[in-house]
């Protein structure tokens, strides 16, 4: 009998050190991602950090619209979509088995480019206790040991001092600034974004042991030889 993991493998994935553990996300996990969205995630004092203000939404389970059905949908797509030429896996980090945010990866023509960008964001609650730089760390050594890439890209809005020390402890460097347009719950605004990227040769890797399950499949999924 086949199992969920062997008809989408990216189900088969776990990248974990210490007490932190980052899983493809499941349908299972949708109800306690809900509530910890609605505890918070913006910490007071620090620019909006997504391009959308989806985690304001007014909070209506089982309307059409608002906060959760626009965000199962965004969740949903990354996971009927997923394909070589272009994947995003949305991974659920847990700490001591609670969940306390997510860690985005992505790319387009993988195979080609040898790029990944990558997106994070931890519940208010769970923030500053290195969490945010653990997951990070993962994921990006992931990219680079088990999937060879040979960069990780991400950004931040300028001002956002939490988010720019975690990519300065996980060795990204800048990568030169834009403009881009951030909906916010008052409207469009602009703000500048600050690009960053880390490769093999910056990267500063955790401390701890880092166990990885579940690669091999997924490399073969995405046409990755080696």
């Amino acid at each position: 009998m086949l199992t969920l993991e062997d008809v989408f493998p990216p189900f088969a994935l776990r990248i974990s050190s210490g007490p932190v553990e980052l899983r493809v996300l499941r349908d299972d996990d949708l109800p306690e991602l809900v509530e910890l969205v609605r505890s918070g995630i913006q910490a007071p004092g620090l620019p909006m950090p997504f391009l959308t203000a989806w985690h304001e939404e007014p909070f209506a389970p089982g309307a059409p619209d608002g906060f959760p059905t626009a965000s199962l949908r965004w969740w949903w797509t990354q996971r009927a979509t997923f394909a070589p030429a272009e994947w995003s896996l949305a991974l659920v980090v847990r700490r001591e088995g609670v969940l306390v945010g997510v860690q985005d990866v992505q790319a387009k023509d993988f195979v080609h480019t040898r790029r990944v960008l990558t997106g994070s964001w931890l519940g208010r609650a769970h923030q500053g206790v290195g969490t945010g730089t653990l997951m990070r760390q993962l994921v990006v050594g992931f990219a680079f040991d088990e999937l060879d890439a040979e960069q990780c890209e991400s950004g931040y809005v300028v001002g956002n001092h939490a988010s720019a020390a975690v990519s300065r402890k996980v060795g990204y460097v800048d990568n030169g600034r834009r403009r881009i347009a951030q909906h916010t719950r008052q409207g469009t605004v602009g703000v500048d974004e600050q690009r960053v990227v880390v490769t093999p040769a910056t990267f500063v890797r955790p401390e701890g042991q880092v166990s990885v399950e579940g690669a091999e499949p997924l490399r073969r999924l995405l046409g990755i030889d080696r």
